[in-house]
Formats: structure tokens, sequence, C-alpha cells
């Protein structure tokens, strides 16, 4: 049996998940009528290949809230931009958990 096509359909179901909580996160961002400081943070994260940084920023940037800015895939960070910087470690490991390890395994490093 391939594990592949498990890991990218739990993928997904996170995704979907993450962009149902943060849609209702930043819908209350939005309706506030005092804003959550905004700003810029840097996520280091694991080996991967080109593609598979590219495919995790998609899904961050996709992901209401936040939005990837910039991929050195060469340092392994990308720098994000968040709507609600308060929540920044959230945010980091929430990503790390849910979306990081899953594309390390459907798009490992070149070489490795």
């Amino acid at each position: 049996m391939k594990v592949r096509p498990l890991i990218a359909v739990r993928l997904l179901l996170r995704f979907v998940g993450h962009c149902v909580l943060s849609g209702i996160a930043t819908a209350r961002i939005i309706l506030r009528l005092t804003q959550p400081p905004a700003g810029l943070v840097r996520l280091h994260f694991s080996p991967m290949s080109p593609t598979g940084a590219a495919v995790m920023a998609a899904l961050v940037t996709l992901t209401p809230g936040t939005t990837v800015i910039d991929i050195d895939v060469m340092r392994r960070v990308m720098l994000l931009h968040l709507l609600d910087t308060r929540v920044i470690e959230a945010t980091l490991t929430a990503i790390r958990r849910d979306f990081e390890r899953d594309i390390a395994t459907l798009f490992p490093e070149e070489g490795a």
C-alpha cells in the first residue's frame, strides 16, 4: 500500500481545517474596531525540495491571515506576514505540526 496518497489526503484535510478556523479568526479581526498588531515573522522550515517549499508557501498563503512574502530555499527560511502577531508561536507551531512534516515527506530534499 502506498503511503504517499494517504499523506496527501491528510495534508488536504488539515489545510481545509486551517482555512475554516483561520477564516473565522480573520473575520473577527476584520469586524473588530481595534485591530491586533500585524507584522512579519521568519519561519525556519525542515529540509525539503524547492517544490515542497513552494507548496508549503502556497498552503500558508491560501490560509486566511497569513501570507508568505519570501522563500529562501538555501537557508530554509520563509518570511511571513501575519494579521495577528499576538499569536506568532501558535501560528508557527500549527504550520510545522500540520503542514511541514507531511510536505517534507511528499517532497524530500533533493539528494536525500
